[in-house]
């Protein structure tokens, strides 16, 4: 899967330690309903909702990327599967016409192998 990088989810102009990035994801899955824990910025104020929400766009987006690149993936491999399969069935098809025709010739050879027998001990 993707590897997601914490500056690449926050904004450039403000650094985000590893608890206030943990402390945004709180704030976007609690929504907001426990103001006493709403994470500082390095400076001393609030991150704002802006940026949780931009932070949760982000991730969304990035993870929807990511299940499209896996759809179009499997669409791909199980039209190639398809196709191998199909490629597999025409080869069996030429195996067994060939093993038939291959059997055929073996109980020509054989039927002639014992009519030659048969006159070669006629004649003697």
């Amino acid at each position: 899967m993707t590897i997601i990088r914490q500056s690449s989810l926050t904004d450039q102009s403000q650094p985000v330690s590893s608890s206030e990035f943990e402390g945004q994801i709180d704030e976007v899955v609690r929504g907001g309903v426990s103001p006493a824990r709403k994470p500082q910025a390095e400076g001393g104020s609030e991150v704002g909702t802006g940026s949780a929400n931009a932070l949760l766009r982000q991730l969304a987006g990035n993870t929807f990327e990511e299940v499209d690149r896996l759809i179009d993936e499997l669409q791909r491999l199980r039209v190639h599967l398809q196709s191998e399969g199909q490629r597999v069935q025409r080869e069996i098809v030429k195996y067994a016409q060939l093993s038939q025709a291959a059997m055929k010739s073996t109980k020509v050879i054989a039927e002639g192998m014992s009519q030659l027998q048969s006159g070669a001990e006629i004649s003697r």
